[in-house]
């Protein structure tokens, strides 16, 4: 008889694991080329313009959107299956700090199909996925929009001449040509709502160079006095204003365009720290900000005008200051 305990019976389990691999085969491509003939590259010339009343404009604010032009690549493809294209950026870090300095990002979209975008001023820029083409011979339409951003910086005047932005990949890395080169420029103009600008000269707004001698006069004396022309613009204009100062004879006769005749056979010559003063001509000062009021400094010379007769007695002449912005 046979017996069996119960408990001495295992049941052994056998479990089998199955590891599949799948592989993946990629088409190699060519080098790409112009569809329709052409360059072997893309030139793109990026101008962003912003206009605003204020300079405060908050981080993340869109200032502009900028476009390539539209172009088409031919690539040739070894297999007909999905065969995915990117874009890999190139741009030099001296450009993405001349980009973030002046207070801007750059974002770049492929326009045609993804809505992938990319902040090419990152200091880490990802591929840009353009899409994938399953035909052996595929014609590539090309163009990028960029959109520029507002960040932390202020906001200054760029102009990054022409640097390579990147160029077309395939899934392995493998370059596919026709290189991209930019340039990325801005026309930046702070509008003031208010603008005014207050002007005063020193002493009044008067040269007075005293008693003086004819003698001295003819012998080659000259007379110098120092005046200042004091600006100001306006509070509510935290853009501030590009200044220029241009003087003007008033009706009086001068001589060489320089020398103010005053009628006595005397004459009065302009100048600053850059050299003499042309009448009429105007003189870019700088840009003025309400916190930042200018004193510029100016010196009155008065000599003899050679060959003529210095007649004695009072003298004055009434010139004017001209301020642009």
């Amino acid at each position: 008889m046979l017996t069996f305990n119960r408990w001495m019976l295992k049941s052994i389990f056998i479990i089998l694991f199955f590891s599949l691999s799948m592989s993946h085969v990629f088409a190699s491509v060519t080098k790409c080329r112009p569809a329709y003939g052409g360059d072997s590259q893309i030139n793109m010339n990026l101008t962003f313009t912003v206009t605003s009343n204020t300079a405060t404009i908050p981080a993340g604010t869109t200032l502009d959107t900028s476009y390539s032009p539209l172009v088409s690549i031919l690539c040739e493809f070894t297999d007909q299956k999905d065969n995915p294209v990117f874009f890999k950026n190139d741009t030099p870090d001296t450009i993405k700090d001349m980009l973030r300095n002046s207070g801007v990002d750059i974002y770049q979209q492929y326009t045609i199909g993804s809505n992938d975008v990319v902040n090419i001023t990152a200091p880490v820029v990802p591929n840009l996925y353009l899409g994938y083409w399953d035909a052996m011979s595929a014609a590539i339409p090309l163009r990028y929009t960029f959109i520029a951003k507002k960040n932390s910086s202020a906001l200054k005047p760029f102009d990054t001449g022409i640097f390579l932005l990147g160029h077309h990949i395939n899934e392995l890395g493998e370059d596919l040509g026709i290189p991209v080169y930019a340039r990325i420029t801005s026309n930046l103009t702070l509008l003031c709502p208010t603008p005014k600008v207050d002007i005063t000269a020193s002493n009044g707004g008067g040269v007075n160079f005293g008693t003086i001698s004819p003698q001295d006069m003819k012998s080659g004396g000259v007379v110098s006095k120092a005046f200042n022309l004091n600006m100001k613009v306006n509070p509510e204009c935290e853009t501030g204003l590009n200044i220029s100062v241009r003087f003007e004879p008033n009706n009086n006769p001068v001589l060489d365009n320089k020398n103010l005749d005053m009628g006595n056979g005397l004459q009065v010559l302009l100048n600053n720290s850059t050299g003499d003063i042309d009448y009429d001509e105007s003189y870019y000062v700088g840009e003025l900000m309400p916190s930042m009021p200018v004193n510029l400094p100016y010196t009155a010379t008065l000599s003899h005008i050679p060959g003529r007769d210095i007649v004695s007695g009072p003298f004055s002449k009434t010139i004017r200051v001209v301020v642009s912005y």
